[in-house]
C-alpha cells in the first residue's frame, strides 16, 4: 500500500522544489521574451497578445512541465501515480493552447498598456489570464498535479479520529489510491480560476462590443 505521509516527500523538500520550479519557469519566460525581439514571428505574436499576455502564456507553457518534472523523483519515491500526473500535463498544455487561442481572439479588444487606476478596464485582459493560467501554473510548480492517496476509513467506526489512530497497530497503512483521474487541488484551482476569470472575460467582450457599436 502507499504511505500517505512518506518521509521522502517532506514539506521542506516540496517547498524547495516549488521555489526552484518557479525560478526556472520565470527565468525561461524572461529569456524567451527577450529572444522574441530577434524573431519576427515571435515579435508579432508578442505585439498581438500584448507583452503581459504573451509572458503569461509562455510562463504557463513552461511552468506546467518544469514543475512536474522537478517533483517527479520525489513522487516516484513516494509511490505516487507519476504516469497519471504526466497525462495531466498533456491535458493542461492542450488547455493552455486553447486559452492562448481565445486570448488571441480577444486581444484586440484590450489596450496594449495596463493603466494604474482601480476602475481602469485595461486590466481585464491580464487579470483574466492570471486567473485561468497563472493559478494553475503555480499549482503545477508546487507539485499539485500528483494525485495523493487518501485514507480508507471504516464507515461503521463512529469513534473520533484521534481514538481511531490510537487504536490502530503500529505500521498499519490504510492509504488507498483514489479513483479520480486528476488532483483535487487542480480541479478546485481551475474551477475557482474560471469562476473569477469568466466575468472578467465577459466584461472585456462587452466593452469591446460597446466600443465597436460606438465606433
Amino acid at each position: 500500500m502507499i504511505n500517505p505521509f512518506p518521509a521522502t516527500e517532506s514539506r521542506a523538500e516540496r517547498a524547495v522544489l516549488s521555489l526552484l520550479a518557479l525560478a526556472v519557469a520565470t527565468a525561461g519566460t524572461v529569456w524567451l521574451v527577450d529572444l522574441s525581439d530577434a524573431v519576427a514571428g515571435a515579435r508579432a505574436a508578442q505585439r498581438h497578445w500584448h507583452p503581459h499576455g504573451y509572458a503569461l502564456i509562455l510562463f504557463f507553457l513552461l511552468a506546467v512541465p518544469v514543475g512536474t518534472l522537478l517533483h517527479t523523483p520525489s513522487a516516484v519515491a513516494a509511490g505516487l501515480p507519476v504516469r497519471r500526473a504526466w497525462a495531466t500535463v498533456g491535458l493542461l498544455l492542450g488547455y493552455g493552447v486553447l486559452v492562448a487561442a481565445a486570448a488571441w481572439v480577444v486581444a484586440p479588444l484590450a489596450p496594449a498598456h495596463v493603466g494604474g487606476g482601480r476602475r481602469d478596464p485595461s486590466g481585464l485582459y491580464p487579470a483574466w489570464l492570471v486567473c485561468v493560467l497563472l493559478s494553475v501554473a503555480v499549482l503545477a510548480c508546487a507539485g499539485g498535479l500528483f494525485v495523493r492517496p487518501t485514507r480508507r476509513e471504516d464507515p461503521l467506526d463512529f469513534r473520533p479520529p484521534s481514538a481511531r489512530r490510537r487504536a490502530e497497530p503500529a505500521g498499519t497503512d490504510r492509504a488507498v489510491e483514489p479513483r479520480r483521474r486528476i488532483s483535487g487541488a487542480l480541479f478546485t484551482t481551475a474551477a475557482l480560476g474560471w469562476v473569477i476569470g469568466a466575468p472578467l472575460l465577459v466584461l472585456l467582450l462587452l466593452r469591446g462590443l460597446a466600443g465597436w457599436a460606438v465606433g
